[in-house]
């Protein structure tokens, strides 16, 4: 896609991403994001703690070889956070409110409001 085509799409779209009244919320997108990384932890936490029960579990019906698996397992385990928040956050200078928005979606509802950045 040319640059042309790109920015008539915008326009079609009028995503908050690309209005000229949107100014960007940095510490709204920091706490979302801190937020996402804790849910995310916790998820991580519950998976490797069941597979640390699951491998309690064997050793103590005596079956060692599948309970060290699971233990060995739940050790090499390491948390990766994955940026997931597609969710932006600004303020828009027009109406004077808070906007989130997920960057090159079609937004029917500022349809009426939007205006280009580059126009």
């Amino acid at each position: 896609m040319d640059k042309e085509s790109i920015r008539l799409l915008q326009n079609i779209d009028c995503n908050c991403n690309d209005c000229i009244y949107m100014t960007r919320d940095i510490e709204r997108h920091k706490s979302s994001q801190t937020l996402h990384h804790k849910w995310q932890l916790d998820y991580f936490n519950t998976i490797k703690n069941k597979v640390i029960e699951k491998g309690k579990d064997w050793i103590s019906k005596g079956e060692n070889k599948k309970g060290d698996q699971l233990m060995k397992e739940a050790d090499v385990m390491k948390f990766q956070y994955e940026n997931t928040s597609y969710i932006n956050y600004g303020n828009c200078e027009k109406y004077n409110k808070s906007v989130s928005f997920i960057p090159n979606t079609c937004q029917l509802e500022t349809q009426q409001c939007f205006q280009h950045r580059r126009s």
